[in-house]
């Protein structure tokens, strides 16, 4: 053909002709090799069945480039080093494969530019200190790759190429954000092509060194849920969720760019890669929601780990060996860029061409989810329950790639085996949970506190209990008179507390102090024989033993003090001060209380002790679970080479069967990077401790907001009156409030569990019949308000059904009836249950699927007490629901009366639930945050075990003149403790209050938590001992505040932290759930179905128990 055209229109003009003849050729050429570079975009060569049609067989090897003449693969071992002659820009360089990235890119020396929205600080330190080098080749800039401003300042003249990482990278967190996703994912992608077409001109920006070239993050969700297996790069791109269609656009978008510039004059080019990731698993720093490391660390902690459907099989990839791809990549486009020519003709050199490439990044096999979560249990040596939920269709369930391509031209073989990668994100796990019981135990437990008389003496004015030792138990200082003196020691602690004294003390001598006892208007006195009341001795000399703190008393004459515990060397008290009005606290003294030791630190400890030490109980914790650790990482380390694990068995027992079921529960620690203090002998449970999300954009979840720019954030003014409810509108329960595992099995909307209600024996079944208001009317005098159990009944008898092989049954019993009768109930459960097996269900009912309701008291356990020690002794769950599930208003761990992971925590029926109904039914009626005039404020009386953490919460403290607090306006506001203020009552002191403490009484719940989540208040939760309603489903760190009781000394400090932005964010959280605390008035048990209530919450809650098997 070129030979025609030579003759036909050169052949008369010879002059010019050769030439034009010539470029003609050339042009001709160059398009040809255009359409073979094309056809080339996005395929992959099918060698496995070695039919793949390419234009490269038949192409004249003199046009073929240099990489095309490589056949055979070229696949490298180890860790691959960059070899790139410039800068890097790594977007999303602040995520879990972005820190790998950064590292290996600064450990060969290439400069990087890493710029993100989020950086967390220590990981960047930890860079810098194992790469010394970084503290110079390392840029980071802390922004969106939308934001023009800071993308373009990531560009430098000294940048030779672009490695996308930044992106929505979960398909969950797509699902739930489908526009902003897109706007990432997909627009991201444009912004970045623009500004390397911006600053990769030739001679712009001083740059000579040519155009910049891509690598793009991809995603094996590209080709959904594929037919064919292994997939190859040649495979359909047919996206089974918006992750997947997002990244496959976004491929598009480099495609398209790649085809303008290669028929495009000006000179520019685009060099590209795509790596289609396969499941990246291994990296420490990854998001714990995704599937490997959220097995692997509830693995350690020993929780409950979801799996969803059970049936995946998918191909999981190292993060070394994806890291070693994306070196790869860069190594070969920096060749190109470098080489600047493609094939030859002659001595007339072509310039390499635009193009994109496709590979696949994965190991090449698959391992089915059953498989991989056997083998953590294994090297974990976890007791994890296993959740199953139904699966989803969003997921693709199978993959497997074919590397044959990244082998061939890249280089890329996976080297890391999914044991020997199982093992080393364990080793990596247990290492940071080794450093970090370290560091703690550096900190809390070197140097122990010690007591002097400057001690003693910080105590004058301060409020407290006197303590000394009895034969079986501490006693406590109590008024009344004796022959002895007005005082007597109280050594029974079944059921008072501790009485309160004011400390006055004075300087006598270098070793000793004097100190006088006073309550009710007199101090306490020591008299002689004959002496009155008002005639003894009332000064004390006291003498500080200073590594205890125990103090040694006497009165000035000599005499002891009768009936007080002695050692060897004399009497021994301590001075517990609770609160120190107006000053600051007298540490050690305030954190050393032995009460609080024996009531919140152990679940079986039944009498306090006099030498009883938080400090020293948290450092002999974390003295035994830093062994713990230890033992666990030599296990990991001592595992022959190559890596075999063990594949457990799943678990298959009921939750009565746990193994872990009679420990105590272990201490939270939010820090801990697994939360869970693990000592090896007691049970990890869920926290209040704010989720660790890695994802900057999780608070517009399930919203069509874009993250960028922030419009919510702009628009949103604090003082509006309509703020909240307009807040409420834009938010969305699930994604707010929920914790994830519940989140993604409510997400699918499923169905209630079927339920029957059975019927109770014939006599009471009547009895229930004839008078129901005996057993349902809300209670408004007496004790309070505890029908739950009843209206939890009606509603559940509003869709009862017959009993099925998969249901429920409900067994109803009733605590509480009007005119303060106890109805037969909870003692009678036991023969009720006999009946209803006998007469109502089948003869092989699993008793597991048993549900019946406790609120009032104990829960579970038939006393009420006011000592936490006595109920300790007394504990004894009812026997007809040891292998059922109770919905009790008990939650506290301290207390062998609450079975978390079995038993549903149900919020207490409030007397004022009509009244906060006419309040605040309407959200508009609850006054926003920003606009409430109170502090903090608690009305109650100090008794039970929260006797002495009621008296702390409630003491004056200073803290008008605190500088630099985050709340703006808070230091001048007011708080009020066991009062109002002038002019309003319980339910307006609510509304206009900003935080709402709730110290535990006689147990940790009560009616107050209701009433103040629906007024709007923050509530405050103390210290990490209860379990509140629906714990196991609400993230209560998503709508309160959590203060330890070793903090309260500083509780307004704590709470003047928080700013008005995240206090907004909490009420307007509380405001999506508070449905959930507030039962149905009567007359209306239709409320049940109409809103997200007790019964909504109750009815998944147990269903996610039931789908959970515990190993035994």
């Amino acid at each position: 053909m070129l030979f025609s055209l030579w003759n036909s229109h050169f052949g008369a003009r010879r002059g010019r002709g050769p030439v034009k003849a010539i470029c003609i050729l050339v042009v001709c050429t160059w398009c040809i090799y255009q359409l073979h570079r094309d056809s080339q975009l996005g395929l992959a060569e099918d060698d496995s069945l070695n039919q793949q049609w390419s234009w490269s067989s038949a192409w004249p090897q003199w046009l073929k480039s240099e990489d095309e003449h490589r056949q055979e693969p070229f696949v490298h071992e180890g860790e691959v080093q960059a070899r790139v002659s410039g800068r890097v820009v790594v977007t999303g360089g602040g995520g879990n494969i972005g820190k790998a990235l950064l590292r290996r890119l600064l450990a060969a020396q290439v400069p990087v530019t890493s710029i993100d929205v989020v950086f967390v600080e220590s990981e960047l330190e930890a860079i810098r200190q194992d790469i010394p080098e970084s503290q110079s080749l390392l840029r980071v800039v802390r922004g969106d790759i939308r934001n023009q401003t800071a993308l373009d300042s990531a560009f430098t003249p000294d940048v030779v190429g672009v490695i996308n990482l930044a992106a929505v990278s979960r398909v969950m967190w797509c699902l739930e954000n489908e526009p902003d996703c897109h706007d990432v994912n997909v627009r991201g992608v444009d912004l970045v092509l623009k500004a390397m077409e911006r600053f990769g001109r030739s001679g712009t920006s001083g740059r000579s060194s040519g155009d910049p070239w891509l690598i793009q993050a991809s995603s094996r969700e590209v080709y959904g849920s594929a037919r064919m297996f292994p997939v190859h790069e040649s495979s359909p791109r047919e996206a089974a969720n918006v992750y997947g269609i997002s990244k496959a656009k976004a491929e598009e978008v480099i495609e398209r760019r790649v085809r303008r510039l290669r028929w495009s004059l000006r000179g520019s080019k685009l060099h590209a890669i795509a790596l289609r990731l396969s499941n990246v698993y291994g990296g420490e720093f990854d998001h714990h929601e995704r599937l490997v490391p959220g097995m692997m660390t509830r693995a350690i902690a020993h929780r409950p780990i979801q799996i969803v459907g059970g049936k995946q099989d998918l191909d999981f990839v190292h993060i070394d060996d994806a890291i070693n791809a994306f070196v790869l990549a860069a190594n070969r486009l920096e060749h190109k860029r470098a080489s600047g020519s493609g094939g030859k003709l002659g001595k007339l050199a072509f310039r390499n061409p635009s193009k994109l490439e496709a590979y696949n990044v994965a190991a090449g096999e698959s391992v089915p989810v059953t498989e991989l979560l056997r083998r953590i249990l294994s090297i974990t040596q976890s007791a994890s329950p296993v959740q199953t939920i139904p699966g989803d269709d969003r997921f693709p369930d199978n993959y497997i790639a074919s590397t044959i391509k990244a082998a061939r031209e890249l280089g890329f073989h996976a080297q890391i085996g999914v044991e020997e990668g199982l093992h080393r994100l364990a080793t990596a796990y247990m290492g940071q949970t080794m450093g970090y019981l370290e560091r703690k135990i550096e900190d809390a437990c070197a140097n122990p506190p010690r007591f002097g008389v400057s001690d003693l003496l910080r105590l004058d004015g301060c409020n407290g209990s006197v303590v000394t030792y009895g034969p079986d138990h501490t006693g406590y200082l109590s008024s009344g008179d004796s022959q002895e003196g007005n005082f007597w020691w109280h050594f029974d602690d079944m059921n008072i507390e501790p009485q309160v004294w004011t400390f006055e003390v004075t300087d006598h001598s270098d070793e000793e102090v004097r100190v006088r006892l006073f309550q009710s208007g007199q101090h306490y006195e020591v008299r002689h024989d004959g002496q009155s009341n008002g005639e003894g001795e009332t000064h004390f000399l006291a003498r500080m033993d200073d590594a205890t703190g125990h103090v040694r008393m006497e009165t000035e004459s000599g005499r002891q003090l009768v009936g007080a515990g002695e050692d060897d060397n004399g009497q021994l008290f301590r001075l517990t001060p609770y609160c120190c009005p107006n000053k600051q606290a007298p540490w050690p003294f305030m954190s050393e209380d032995p009460l609080a030791s024996a009531m919140f630190d152990s679940r079986d400890t039944v009498r306090g002790d006099l030498s009883g030490s938080r400090r020293n109980t948290l450092c002999a914790r974390l003295d035994t679970a830093s062994t713990v650790a230890r033992e666990k990482l030599d296990r990991q380390a001592s595992l022959p080479k190559p890596i075999k694990l063990a594949r457990v068995p799943l678990p298959t027992g009921s939750a009565t069967e746990w193994r872990h079921r009679d420990l105590p529960a272990c201490a939270n620690d939010c820090d801990h990077p697994t939360v869970c203090l693990d000592t090896g002998s007691c049970m990890c449970v869920e926290s209040a401790c704010p989720v660790r999300s890695r994802f900057p954009f999780a608070s517009l979840a399930r919203l069509s907001t874009l993250s960028h720019p922030a419009k919510l954030a702009e628009k949103l003014d604090l003082l509006h009156p309509d703020v909240l409810r307009l807040s409420v509108g834009r938010s969305n329960w699930l994604a707010n409030v929920v914790r994830p595992q519940a989140a993604r099995y409510l997400a699918r909307a499923p169905k209630f569990m079927p339920i029957n209600l059975t019927r109770l024996p014939d006599d009471i079944q009547r009895l229930r019949d004839d008078d129901a208001e005996r057993f349902d009317k809300l209670r408004t005098n007496g004790n309070g308000c505890f029908s739950a159990d009843s209206t939890l009944e009606r509603g559940v008898k509003n869709m009862s059904r017959p009993v099925t092989d998969d249901g429920l049954v409900f067994l109803p019993q009733y605590a509480w009836a009007e005119q303060d009768t106890f109805v037969p109930g909870y003692h009678s459960l036991p023969e009720w249950l006999d009946n209803a097996l006998e007469h109502h269900l089948p003869p092989d009912f699993d008793l597991s699927r048993l549900v019946s309701p406790f609120t009032h008291d104990f829960g579970i356990c038939p006393f009420w007490v006011r000592s936490v020690f006595e109920a300790r002794r007394m504990a004894s769950p009812n026997p007809a629901i040891e292998r059922g599930t109770a919905w009790s208003v008990m939650g506290d761990l301290n207390v062998n009366c609450y079975r978390p992971d079995q038993d549903i925590v149900v919020p207490p029926r409030t007397c004022l639930q009509d009244s906060l109904r006419e309040e605040f039914g309407d959200i508009a009626k609850v006054r926003p945050i920003r606009q409430r005039t109170n502090l903090a404020t608690f009305k109650g009386s100090p008794w039970g075990q929260g006797a002495t953490i009621r008296q702390r919460v409630t003491c004056p403290r200073p803290y008008a003149k605190l500088q630099h607090t985050r709340l703006e306006g808070g230091a001048a506001m007011k708080s009020y403790w066991n009062t109002y203020p002038s002019g309003k009552d319980y339910l307006a002191t609510l509304n206009d209050t900003v935080f709402c403490p709730l110290p535990a009484g006689i147990t940790g719940w009560s009616t107050r938590v209701i009433d103040v989540i629906y007024a709007g208040c923050i509530p405050v939760l103390i210290g990490d001992q209860t379990h509140h309603p629906f714990w196991d489903t609400l993230d209560w760190s998503r709508f309160s505040v959590q203060v330890g009781e070793d903090q309260l000394d500083r509780l307004e400090e704590i709470l003047l932290g928080y700013s008005w932005t995240e206090l907004h964010q909490l009420q307007t959280n509380m405001m999506l759930v508070r449905d959930a605390f507030l039962y149905p008035s009567e007359g209306d048990m239709g409320q049940h179905f109409r809103a997200r209530g007790p019964l909504f919450f109750a009815m998944h809650g147990t269903a996610l128990v039931q789908q959970t098997m515990f190993p035994t």
